[in-house]
């Protein structure tokens, strides 16, 4: 057996959990303990408000039980983890509070690694035609549509303040993750700013948006509801560029 072949067999035996032939399982032991602590810690690590939320027995639960049946796939440690947020969700059905907290985590982390891309001002607002225009997001933008108050959860946490009770939110109210500069930030969205973004993020144009704000309100109101998302999508640096 070459070198290649041998760390591969290596490899599989720590992910499949048995000895290899010809390998001290005292060795063995030490190395597979190695690697799982250092699976577990690096869900500790990305996951942080979430193992504040859960407590660091259940967390750790929860990550060793993950750690068995997620193998790593990628080169780095930072990588690891996304299916973590599922495997909360399938544990805790009925505390939806749990999995949101844990997205936020997972993709504040990733906005702060993610690609950079300059986001255009608020005076760079310019079209001939804007029922025409699309809208170009910065790459680290993500979005989703949330059951609880988990945004309000995170940052009591992060401010290491009492954390508020989890109680349920209006149907259809979201969150965006992105990176303004070098800071990852959230920010919790309306029914209407969700579905503004979803829309838009879908290659929807100004126009488009406008209209399908027009069958749920007046021309009045679509048009400032409308306007709204355009002025705080720039404003804090989300918009990449104008189509």
């Amino acid at each position: 057996m070459n070198l290649r072949d041998r760390q591969r067999a290596f490899a599989a035996a720590l992910v499949g959990g048995f000895v290899p032939a010809g390998v001290d399982p005292r060795g063995m032991a030490v190395y597979a303990h190695n690697y799982r602590s250092q699976l577990v810690a690096a869900l500790r690590e990305t996951y942080e408000k979430t193992l504040l939320w859960l407590g660091e027995t259940a967390f750790d639960a929860l990550a060793a039980a993950y750690v068995d049946s997620h193998p790593p796939v990628s080169w780095t440690l930072d990588a690891y983890g996304e299916a973590f947020i599922a495997h909360l969700d399938d544990a805790y059905p009925a505390d939806v509070e749990v999995a949101e907290i844990a997205w936020l985590d997972w993709h504040l982390r990733r906005a702060f690694s993610g690609p950079d891309a300059r986001a255009i001002g608020v005076g760079e607002l310019d079209a001939d035609d804007w029922d025409r225009v699309e809208f170009d997001f910065v790459p680290t933008l993500r979005y989703c549509r949330v059951r609880s108050n988990a945004a309000a959860i995170w940052r009591a946490l992060g401010d290491g303040q009492p954390p508020p009770v989890p109680q349920g939110v209006e149907a259809g109210v979201g969150l965006r993750v992105w990176r303004e500069g070098l800071s990852p930030r959230f920010a919790s969205m309306t029914a209407d700013e969700t579905a503004c973004l979803d829309l838009a993020l879908a290659g929807a144009s100004f126009g488009e948006v406008c209209t399908w704000l027009g069958q749920r309100y007046d021309a009045e109101q679509a048009a400032r509801i409308a306007g709204g998302c355009l002025g705080a999508w720039t404003a804090e640096g989300m918009v990449r560029a104008l189509r």
